[in-house]
């Protein structure tokens, strides 16, 4: 029957590994203890190792088994005369002391003809001298069946021997140990020590130990010796008072030992060993043993110590609690995804969307839920909503709507919109008795202005917009902070497309509308015209039973501008403007800028509060302190009540026109609200934004191959926040399908070296409005070839960005024709080809261009012309109504009655308007597809 190597080992008591290797040295195919043997291979081993145990056994003879009675003491005598003294004193001891467990060692020399007894300390255990002879005979014959096969390289340690002073050597037989495959765990525990070993010990005065401790010993079993020790087994007996000294040295040193002394030896010493080195030592015997079980060539086995589980009594259930009503609060910032509220309401989502469905609301995951949705879906489950999101109105003390029916009158604020050049600014000139008109660029206002105007004693607040295009967002500015307007209409242009959109934004800032017919004095003039086209638009004069007041002025000459004011006087009685001058401010930015040694310049018109110098403020995503408050006059101011427009210093950065300024308590709190708004718009910013897909669109990116869009890059500088604003509303919607136009960086102020510097790593335009750049800015930009153009109308800086577009667009090729020729005969010229002698019948025929050969209608042949003669000569045109000879590059197949089609190839340049017309085509034909 098939064994495993480790059973075998069993057998023949040896080590599992050492009889592994053993039978890899012999040839046998075995890789561990686990490997199973065929019956003939365990024959084979067991007569092997039969085979060599009947060697070994004429080396038993060799053994010298001595008893305890027959034991000799050698000792080397130096130059003192104690040598019989002490031998007769050691005869009377070796009378009352027993010795157990002694045998001799038997080492073979290299000749294995000499052989030597080598003594080793072995540990003596004292007995009564009524001990039985037999019992020690039991012991001896015990120890000696334990010493068999022992090789040459098992040999023990030898005894070190050591010189003391009175030069005396002591030669002592100790037990042998057993054979490798033979020790016991606590036998290889201590006959392999590492450290400090004893080299030498003084001469020890034999204590007679106590009838209790003898008592002990005759009661201690008797056990097999697994090891030796290093402790003398050899007493002698001494006197004087050394020897005092050193027995009291030893003593010192075995109460510090302690219970480890006490392990090691394994004697009981001294007081009892406690509980917990008990428990130490038997794990440690317990490893020695699985250490032994794998061979000595295997690594330790270590196993935790199970806890024994201790009964705390029958289990209980789970207990379900509550949430107290006063904890069931679930915060939230501005609302939260479906699963975070799931998540705080602890329910799972489904169970969630599943509870939903009785408020007749269908979610998903991915879903976003606002404050008031979210308050419904906890309210399904006892759980209140708390919004935690920073609240500006508690920071800024911002009041609620207040009744105004008590409050003061404030002065009404009139803003004047209308068509570029139709005499906006001139009527406010006038009426302000100043040349503003003289000093804008072009003559056109491409800014707001807000002036302050004494009218009969009482204050007006005009705000001046642009009328060109650009400015729209100006003019929605315009209407949405003011009270009254007055549209100003040329008598001479009628309604322009600027009026029709100023009366846009007028009806949907719901603003009432004084219309100013202008240029009046003018001849050929017909102001029921106007009043005719205005109707178109809801507008009707109040003659003709509307509600809208028609004035005709003439704002060169001041025709008409008294009953102008009388007017706007009147319209503000029957709105009753009223406003709190006291309390913290608010007003709204009408225009900012950068001015050098100023920092940013804000335009402010205060629409209730007071402002006053040195409050702390914040406007939109910065914030600052009032340090210095100028009057459209140039004069300071230590405050601005209501309907005032103020400039003010000391903003941290120039602001966006249309923000919104209020008041807070200190420029900390300030601080915290523009870092609140800046986030805000950081998030918004940062959210995905679906974009809904043409079909064109799903086809372009179905065919893959899409070519790069094209971008044109530019840095604007302003001389004015709005203006910047303006330009880039203008601007960037010029992008189309190949050619995108992004303004990556401008505002306010000069052109700066960072602008340059910026320009050149991006490869942007730096456009100036108003604005010049730097010195250092300049030279720059000449080392780094940035292209610098300034400009103070905007017609100009528009059109020369159209101009830069179409500049970007891929021309289109597009093939012109150019004449036509029938062969009428063929030669074939050797080494040549085939050649055409063809008759111009139209246009001419060019050398170098493109040729169609044409064979009753059918494309054959479309390429290049290799050569155009005319009769012998190179010709580099032939004309209509003349012969001609047409080669054909790398084509001959050519017949009579063939026609040649000569065409050129040639580039066009594209236009926005070629553009937009291609796009319009594209939207035709795809709506016709559809239609299909």
């Amino acid at each position: 029957m098939p064994k495993k190597i480790f059973e075998l080992a069993k057998e023949l008591d040896i080590g599992a590994l050492d009889l592994v290797e053993s039978l890899k040295a012999k040839g046998y195919a075995v890789r561990n203890h686990m490997t199973s043997l065929s019956d003939d291979e365990v024959e084979k081993v067991l007569a092997e190792y039969s085979s060599a145990d009947q060697d070994k056994k004429p080396t038993e003879k060799k053994k010298v088994v001595k008893k305890a009675a027959k034991k000799k003491v050698v000792k080397k005598v130096a130059a003192s005369a104690e040598g019989e003294e002490s031998s007769e004193e050691d005869d009377q001891k070796a009378k009352t002391v027993t010795r157990r467990k002694k045998t001799v060692v038997v080492r073979k020399s290299s000749s294995n003809e000499e052989e030597e007894e080598s003594a080793v300390s072995a540990e003596a255990t004292q007995s009564p001298v009524e001990m039985k002879s037999n019992s020690d005979d039991e012991e001896i014959n015990e120890v000696s069946e334990e010493s068999e096969e022992i090789s040459d390289e098992e040999e023990s340690e030898p005894v070190l021997e050591a010189a003391a002073e009175e030069a005396t050597e002591e030669v002592v037989e100790e037990e042998t140990s057993e054979t490798e495959d033979e020790k016991s765990p606590e036998e290889l525990l201590n006959t392999k020590k590492f450290g400090l070993r004893v080299v030498s010990k003084p001469k020890v005065e034999v204590r007679k130990k106590a009838t209790q401790e003898e008592e002990e010993t005759e009661d201690r079993p008797k056990k097999k010796v697994f090891a030796a020790t290093t402790t003398d087994d050899q007493t002698e007996e001494s006197s004087g008072e050394g020897e005092e000294d050193d027995e009291k040295k030893r003593e010192a040193s075995k109460k510090r030992l302690g219970g480890l002394a006490t392990m090691v030896s394994g004697k009981k010493v001294g007081a009892p060993v406690s509980r917990s080195q008990v428990l130490v030592q038997t794990k440690a015997d317990e490893e020695l043993k699985s250490y032994t079980a794998l061979g000595v060539a295997g690594r330790p086995l270590y196993s935790t110590v199970k806890k024994k589980k201790m009964y705390s009594g029958p289990s209980k259930n789970t207990l379900i609690t509550e949430v107290k009503e006063s904890k069931r609060i679930v915060k939230l910032h501005k609302g939260a995804d479906v699963e975070q509220l799931a998540k705080k309401l602890s329910v799972k989502l489904k169970d969630m969307i599943d509870a939903c469905l009785d408020l007749n609301l269908l979610i998903k995951a991915g879903d976003y839920v606002g404050m008031k949705l979210a308050s419904q879906i906890a309210a399904l489950y006892q759980y209140r909503v708390e919004d935690v999101s920073f609240d500006e109105s508690k920071v800024l003390g911002t009041d609620k709507d207040v009744d105004t029916s008590d409050l003061p009158l404030r002065n009404p604020i009139i803003t004047i919109m209308g068509h570029v050049d139709h005499g906006k600014t001139t009527l406010l000139d006038y009426i302000r008795s100043e040349k503003v008109a003289a000093g804008e660029a072009g003559g056109i206002t491409q800014h707001i202005g807000a002036y302050s105007v004494d009218v009969n004693g009482k204050k007006l607040t005009f705000l001046d917009t642009p009328g060109h295009a650009a400015f729209a967002s100006m003019r929605q500015r315009g209407a949405d902070v003011t009270d009254i307007v007055v549209l100003v209409v040329a008598a001479d242009d009628g309604v322009m497309p600027q009026t029709k959109e100023s009366i846009r934004f007028c009806q949907t800032a719901n603003k009432p509308i004084i219309v100013a017919v202008n240029k009046m004095d003018k001849e050929g003039v017909n102001p029921d015209r106007i009043k005719q086209e205005l109707t178109e638009f809801n507008i009707t004069p109040e003659e003709w039973g509307g509600e809208t007041q028609f004035c005709p002025i003439s704002a060169l000459k001041g025709d008409g501008v008294d009953g102008l004011l009388e007017a706007i006087a009147l319209q503000a009685e029957i709105l009753e403007l009223r406003a709190d001058p006291k309390g913290d401010a608010e007003g709204v930015v009408i225009e900012s800028k950068v001015e050098q040694g100023r920092g940013a310049v804000a335009t402010i018109l205060v629409q209730k509060g007071t402002l006053k110098k040195g409050d702390s403020i914040v406007v939109g995503e910065t914030f600052g302190r009032a340090r210095t408050l100028i009057d459209s006059t140039g004069a300071q101011l230590n405050s601005a009540g209501p309907s005032v427009p103020v400039q003010i210093l000391g903003l941290g950065e120039a602001p966006t026109p249309g923000d919104v300024m209020n008041v807070a308590k200190n420029e900390r709190e300030a601080k915290k609200v523009a870092e609140n708004r800046m986030l805000e718009r950081k998030k918004l910013e940062a959210a995905p934004v679906k974009q809904k897909l043409s079909l064109e669109d799903f086809f372009a990116a179905a065919g893959g191959a899409e070519t790069p869009k094209k971008e044109l890059c530019l840095i604007v500088r302003t001389d004015v926040q709005g203006s910047f604003e303006a330009i880039k509303q203008s601007v960037e919607p010029l992008s189309n399908a190949e050619v995108t136009v992004r303004v990556i960086a401008g505002g306010a102020g000069p052109i700066t070296d960072s602008d340059v510097v910026l320009a050149t790593s991006s490869g942007a335009f730096i456009l100036g409005f108003n604005m010049r750049p730097l010195t250092s800015a300049r030279r720059l930009a000449e080392q780094n070839g940035v292209d610098v153009k300034t400009y103070s109308i905007i017609y100009e800086l528009i059109n020369d960005i159209k101009l830069a577009i179409e500049g970007l667009l891929d021309p289109d090729t597009v093939e012109e024709f150019i004449g036509r020729a029938e062969v009428r005969d063929t030669f074939s010229v050797p080494k040549v080809g085939v050649i055409a002698g063809s008759y111009v019948v139209d246009g001419k025929i060019q050398s170098g261009c493109n040729v169609r050969l044409l064979r009753n209608g059918k494309i054959i042949f479309d390429g290049k012309m290799s050569s155009l003669k005319r009769f012998k000569d190179d010709v580099k045109e032939v004309k209509d109504g003349y012969e001609c000879g047409v080669g054909l590059e790398g084509f001959n197949d050519i017949r009579t009655g063939d026609t040649f089609e000569a065409y050129m190839m040639i580039q066009k340049k594209r236009t926005l308007e070629d553009l937009e017309k291609e796009a319009k085509k594209a939207a035709n034909n795809s709506s016709d597809s559809m239609s299909i």
